[in-house]
């Protein structure tokens, strides 16, 4: 039995807009599962059902067989969760803050203590832990409210975009944090944007558009989305013209992709620029999640 079963699930809002059509999804003890898609796909409101904020139109929601949506206290037991917007009370030390929520979540005084105590040392808050929220920095903050959402037990912890403002060394730490919870049988379900931490970490993610799954896997086995597809990064002097072979990308200067048909081509071009001092470095791949992502958001998929 998956520890989070969703099935067909649909929220329609009173004014008629569609948020979540039909959404069937079964993740299992231990999984990092990613939800992707653009603003305004039905990510938010997805999660909302999961922790019992809102009812479903239609469709089922069980977390370890029990059924969430006739009982969304035993969803909101069972799920910690770190939203997108920044935790408020802004008066609040850090660790008042931590200790606070742990008592909440119903562990003891002493067991809040230690957990509180486990999760800045763990998350290298020391410096911070008699800092107000108000005070601290919008990484630091961002570290504070996922220590809220994992410190105590959950089977489920729901993270949205827990790395935003938080420095490369603390996103380790953070992302050692998540490993650990992982390894004791948390099931963490992350909801994110950043393309590059989800084809590092994630086991399997689902992208969502218009409230639906267009796909879902883990992110090798997506690539066959764009599998006829090499991606060329180019390090270039100034004034470089493309081989006609060659899709320039907008967003990526000296990123390209090109058919796997074209590789002797391209790759005898590369080496004559090369020659003639127009590239510097230059670097072959199979396609990453961000072609896959493309690839998918705004394709005609089922």
């Amino acid at each position: 039995m998956p520890v989070l079963d969703i099935q067909s699930l649909v929220k329609r809002y009173r004014n008629g807009t569609m948020a979540n059509d039909g959404i069937s999804l079964a993740i299992e003890e231990g999984e990092l599962f990613g939800l992707l898609g653009p603003n305004g796909a039905g990510k938010t409101t997805l999660v909302g059902q999961l922790l019992g904020l809102l009812k479903p139109t239609a469709g089922s929601i069980q977390i370890d067989g029990v059924d969430v949506v006739a009982r969304p206290g035993y969803a909101r037991e069972q799920i910690g969760f770190l939203p997108q917007a920044q935790v408020a009370m802004d008066d609040v030390h850090i660790d008042e803050l931590i200790f606070a929520v742990a008592r909440l979540r119903g562990l003891s005084r002493s067991e809040a203590r230690a957990r509180t105590e486990a999760l800045i040392e763990r998350l290298q808050l020391s410096q911070f832990r008699a800092t107000s929220m108000r005070a601290a920095s919008g990484g630091v903050r961002r570290l504070a409210g996922f220590a809220t959402a994992v410190v105590a037990p959950a089977r489920i912890v729901v993270l949205d975009e827990p790395t935003n403002d938080v420095d490369p060394l603390r996103r380790r730490l953070l992302w050692d944090a998540i490993a650990e919870m992982r390894e004791e049988g948390t099931t963490v379900l992350l909801v994110t944007h950043n393309l590059h931490e989800a084809e590092r970490f994630l086991d399997r993610l689902a992208i969502i558009e218009h409230g639906r799954i267009v796909r879902e896997g883990a992110p090798a086995d997506l690539r066959s989305v764009v599998t006829e597809r090499l991606r060329l990064e180019v390090t270039a002097t100034n004034g470089l013209q493309p081989h006609p072979a060659l899709d320039c990308e907008p967003d990526r200067p000296g990123s390209y992709l090109f058919d796997n048909a074209d590789l002797v081509i391209v790759s005898s071009w590369l080496e004559e620029r090369r020659k003639a001092g127009e590239i510097v470095d230059f670097r072959i791949g199979p396609p990453s999640l961000e072609d896959i992502y493309a690839a998918s958001v705004g394709a005609d998929t089922p």
